[in-house]
């Protein structure tokens, strides 16, 4: 009777145990899509939540990846300070999945931008063909995959001209503008910024009528 009183009383606990478990699961898997439009502060906190989650399960890939995409961001505007936390983060969830092509395209675009940090020409050169070579890769794996393909836009764009990665910029936001044009109501949130940059790519391949095509689409939004 005593046996049966106990086991019943450990189920019990082990039932009260999962629920709470569930309960306090942050939920970045979904919040990352997010954290483009976040501000400054808003980002750190964020970032607190993620590590806070990390330390209680440090091979939680969701929040690798979260955290990896939050420091790739902040990164933009610091690369010195940021990048190498994005490529920490994004490498480690890379290493538990490879087969996540956005994983693969955020810790590409980290890694070029690691060329910020070094003043070594030869190093500079070895994480942009690194980089580049990753984002390739995951848009070659997974053409219409929007956060692939805005990644390795936007990345391709601001990287120095004698790159020549202009090209595969204007390739990324025409191809990301046709599928706006088959799924205009889904896809409302990157229309500005498509039409935008696709209005600045144009006029520096000195193509007006396209460059003010895609700035009054970008103005009418």
């Amino acid at each position: 009777m005593r046996n049966r009183f106990y086991s019943h009383h450990r189920i019990i606990f082990h039932l009260l145990l999962a629920a709470l478990f569930f309960l306090i699961t942050p939920v970045w898997a979904k919040d990352w899509h997010g954290l483009q439009d976040l501000t400054d502060v808003q980002l750190s906190e964020k970032i607190s939540g993620f590590q806070k989650g990390l330390d209680q399960n440090p091979s939680d890939y969701e929040a690798l990846k979260a955290l990896g995409i939050a420091y790739h961001i902040k990164a933009r505007k610091d690369a010195k300070e940021y990048a190498p936390r994005a490529v920490e983060f994004l490498s480690r969830a890379y290493e538990i999945n490879k087969k996540d092509n956005e994983t693969m395209c955020y810790l590409g675009s980290a890694t070029t931008m690691m060329a910020n940090t070094t003043w070594n020409p030869i190093r500079k050169m070895s994480y942009v063909n690194k980089g580049t070579g990753l984002m390739d890769k995951a848009v070659k794996r997974d053409a219409d995959n929007v956060s692939v393909r805005m990644t390795r836009a936007s990345n391709s764009k601001s990287l120095p001209s004698f790159l020549n990665r202009g090209d595969i910029a204007l390739e990324d936001f025409e191809y990301l503008a046709g599928l706006i044009e088959k799924n205009p109501e889904s896809l409302t949130s990157i229309k500005k910024k498509v039409y935008s940059n696709l209005a600045e790519l144009y006029i520096k391949a000195g193509d007006q009528a396209k460059a003010e095509k895609f700035w009054k689409l970008s103005e009418n939004l």
